[in-house]
């Protein structure tokens, strides 16, 4: 009750001390004054003292990381400014009770309408005489329920005379007062009506702080999974560009390979004089320009110098642009257009992100600046492919940039390969491929192997009927979507083996190899192999799955091999093994373990009776019609309304009192001061026109309230059946989300296989895969949020979300966000915890 005075703004400040020309009070800063509005005590619990005056300096510098729901509701509770606002509304309201309970209990007011005091009077007549009245009273009173007023007192009156042989004289009585109406405000409907309405209004704010702690919750379990959303968003978008950058590096690689030979177009050109010393290489039909084999300097200068004819010019110079390799494909351009288009997305996103968790801080009450980030094991179930897997694949790429081009470096077509590789470089080159399909075989064919038991324990669980469900895994609407997941991942199980097949193939091909040039020197392992001491290898000599190593074009094992020759075909068939059994195995894994996933993930039934069986909307709509808090308190405000009404009237009528009141003196000699009546009091209603008036309002407030309670209950209905439909879109949506899902992973398999396989002049094919995936993949976590938004909105709206202590909903799919499980089984309800984050400040 006594703090110190608030910061305050100078200019209005200067009005506390003098204001129109008077000097102000004097005192105002006895208390002192404080540096900050808001309480600066908030911060020591995160460790932060504050060196400056004001505590906003510290705001940065709180960390709140990983904050999971509760937390967040935690924060909310102790922070939020209009949770502060609805607990102190209902302790207004209980203050306002209070004084209605006051005012019709025993009061200390006696006849006079005044306290229980005393007063102490002197006076000095004309002539000297001094006089002292010493007057004391005390009493009593009570409205009764029946507008009945009855009040008591006993006064005494001690005179002191001054003068001549002074005297005292005490004249000591009791009165009492009793009035009872009538007709105007008479009987309990009138005088009790204060005290009702008090009453009721508690409750109704009562309602309203529940009604509130249930928005609460479901507001900021809205944003926070828009957080989340938002957050998966930009991991997909992260993980398209990856995938776009290497394309294009794919693509730029493709794009470097100079042709031998190449054509331009050239008609109507005759007689087209082609110098002796061009002959071999400058061809020219009528309709293509032709070069053939290499272009030094020398050579550019003489095509240039055959014609000058401009067209033979354009011709010329398209033939040196292609041997330069200077002409970017279409290919590449659209692969980078669309790159630059989701660079340019993905600072959008990240900014939107950023604005959102401001928005976030706010609603919880929160600085702005305060740095919170929101835990994330809730989009665990949308990693739809491992990053250990991504990692794998992006490692398998950079070891042919580090070791593969080092041994079969990129020639142009028709090159001669002039050296064999190095032995050493080799055999580091097969180590590192050896290492790596050992991670494959652990991240990639274990791990997809293991991502199908939790969709073959569903369909075993549902084996018998297709409506079991169990808390945190899969459940089936129909027995058609059952049918349909068992034709999957039975397709997706057959192609998992044949990929596991091939990859034992490739990596058994690989040990081979490692385990066959696993020597220091040529020399050593031309001795290891060469059994028969001739100088060469003979292919008996070799393991026998040695004609099984796959090869470039129809190529086939040689009978004898030197050293060299041994080595090339090596590192030639490791670098197949590592295109088609490493690379293209992890983006095949990458793909299986996608479409298994995307089946793993789950919802949490809309149930109300703990089936399977989805509510009919009747039934949801009848529970929201009873249980909705703020549905009751317009229904009650209607019986208000039409009391309002009987009050009203009440007005109208005469004034009819009966009165009784009295005075008895207590002395012996007191008869003059005694005294006692009873009688009637009557009052016309004639002077009537503003009481009128105000009945007549009170009809048409009686008949808006109905309106009023009939326009809320219409939209109860209007909110809990649009959240009814969305949920049974969503549902339906989240299905097709599977098979979309599963489609572009599809998509973008092929697109990337043809891409890799051909020299694509246009990647429209593979950029449609690509955004494709994306839209999926966000459509995906957008459904599944809206799902749930739609499930939060609908427990809301029905008024039968229960919240717990914390202001977490009673939910088990909330409740075991403190510990969220790592396995499939999910926690049972967990009690309110006995600790919450360390913020026993508020900050207001």
């Amino acid at each position: 009750d006594k703090e110190p005075l608030p910061p305050d703004d100078p200019a209005a400040h200067s009005l506390m001390h003098c204001v129109n020309g008077r000097k102000g009070y004097k005192n105002w800063h006895k208390l002192g004054t404080s540096f900050a509005i808001e309480n600066p005590q908030w911060l020591a619990p995160y460790g932060i003292s504050v060196n400056g005056p004001d505590p906003v300096e510290g705001h940065s510098q709180v960390q709140l990381l990983k904050v999971n729901l509760p937390q967040a509701m935690d924060l909310a509770s102790i922070h939020s400014r209009e949770y502060q606002s609805n607990i102190e509304d209902l302790y207004l309201r209980a203050l306002a009770l209070t004084e209605e309970r006051f005012r019709l209990g025993v009061r200390f007011i006696g006849l006079t309408g005044r306290e229980p005091g005393a007063s102490l009077v002197n006076n000095v007549n004309s002539q000297g005489q001094s006089t002292t009245s010493l007057t004391k009273t005390f009493g009593i009173s009570q409205v009764l329920p029946t507008g009945g007023q009855i009040a008591v007192d006993i006064a005494n009156s001690v005179t002191w005379v001054f003068a001549g042989n002074g005297g005292q004289s005490s004249a000591p009585s009791f009165g009492y007062s009793f009035t009872q109406p009538l007709l105007f405000n008479a009987g309990r409907k009138i005088v009790l009506e204060s005290l009702t309405q008090s009453e009721r209004d508690v409750l109704y704010s009562a309602r309203v702080l529940a009604r509130f702690r249930q928005t609460l919750f479901a507001q900021i379990t809205t944003i926070y999974l828009s957080l989340l959303q938002q957050r998966q968003n930009i991991l997909n978008t992260m993980n398209n560009i990856r995938q776009l950058e290497e394309q294009l590096e794919a693509q730029e690689v493709k794009d470097s390979y100079i042709q031998k030979n190449v054509t331009a177009p050239l008609e109507g050109l005759a007689n087209l004089p082609i110098p002796a010393e061009l002959e071999t290489k400058l061809k020219y039909d009528g309709n293509w320009l032709t070069w053939l084999g290499d272009l030094s300097e020398e050579e550019e200068q003489k095509l240039l110098a055959v014609s000058g004819d401009r067209e033979f010019q354009i011709s010329a110079q398209e033939l040196i642009d292609r041997k330069k390799q200077q002409v970017t494909s279409l290919s590449f351009l659209q692969l980078r257009d669309r790159l630059n288009r989701g660079q340019s997305t993905l600072a959008n996103n990240e900014r939107t992100l950023r604005d959102q968790e401001d928005a976030f801080k706010l609603v919880l009450g929160l600085p702005p600046n305060v740095s919170l980030e929101v835990e994330e094991s809730l989009l665990k179930p949308f990693e739809l492919i491992s990053w250990d897997l991504i990692n794998l694949e992006s490692d398998l790429r950079n070891v042919q940039k580090t070791l593969g081009e080092r041994l079969l470096p990129d020639r142009a077509e028709g090159a001669v390969e002039e050296s064999p590789p190095d032995l050493e470089t080799a055999r580091a080159y097969l180590n590192e491929l050896n290492r790596l399909a050992d991670v494959l075989y652990e991240v990639g064919v274990i791990q997809v192997q293991n991502d199908f038991k939790p969709i073959q324990d569903v369909l075993e669980m549902t084996s018998d009927d297709w409506k079991v469900a169990e808390l945190g895994k899969r459940y089936f609407r129909s027995e058609e979507e059952r049918d349909r997941l068992v034709e999957r991942t039975a397709n997706d199980l057959r192609q998992y083996r044949l990929a596991e097949r091939d990859f034992a193939f490739g990596r058994g091909m690989l040990t081979m190899l490692h385990e066959l040039i696993d020597q220091e020197t040529e020399e050593a392992l031309l001795q290891k192999l060469d059994t028969n001491n001739n100088g060469q290898i003979e292919i008996t000599e070799l393991p026998e799955n040695w004609s099984e190593l796959p090869r470039t074009g129809d190529r086939k094992a040689l009978d004898i091999y030197t050293t060299g020759q041994l080595l090339t075909e090596a590192v030639s068939g490791a670098r197949i093994l590592r295109d088609k059994y490493l690379l293209q195995m992890a983006q095949s894994l990458e793909v299986r373990q996608a479409t298994v996933r995307v089946e793993q993930i789950a919802i949490r039934p809309f149930t109300l009776d703990g089936t399977m069986d989805f509510p009919d909307i009747e039934k949801v709509i009848q529970i929201g019609l009873e249980n909705r808090h703020d549905l009751m308190n317009v229904r009650a405000q209607v019986m208000d309304a039409r009391r309002k009404v009987e009050i009203e009237a009440n007005r109208l009528e005469a004034g009819l009192d009966l009165v009784f009141e009295g005075r008895q003196g207590l002395n012996p000699d007191a008869t003059n001061g005694t005294r006692h009546s009873a009688g009637i009091q009557f009052t016309t209603p004639l002077d009537q026109v503003i009481e009128r008036n105000s009945y007549r309002e009170s009809l048409i407030t009686y008949q808006r309230a109905r309106r009023t309670y009939m326009e809320q209950e219409d939209r109860v209905k209007l909110v809990i059946r649009q959240s009814w439909r969305q949920i049974k879109v969503q549902e339906y949506r989240l299905e097709i989300d599977r098979t979309t899902v599963r489609n572009a992973a599809f998509q973008y398999h092929s697109a990337s296989l043809q891409a890799a396989g051909s020299q694509q002049t246009n990647a429209l094919s593979l950029v449609n895969a690509l955004d494709s995936v994306l839209q999926a993949q966000n459509s995906l976590v957008a459904d599944w949020i809206t799902y749930e938004v739609n499930r939060l909105n609908i427990f809301r709206d029905m008024g039968i979300m229960e919240i717990d202590p914390r202001g977490v909903w009673t939910d088990p799919f909330y409740q075991q966000m403190d510990n969220l499980p790592t396995n499939d089984d999910v926690s049972s309800p967990a009690a309110p915890p006995d600790a919450v984050l360390p913020v026993p400040e508020p900050q207001i």
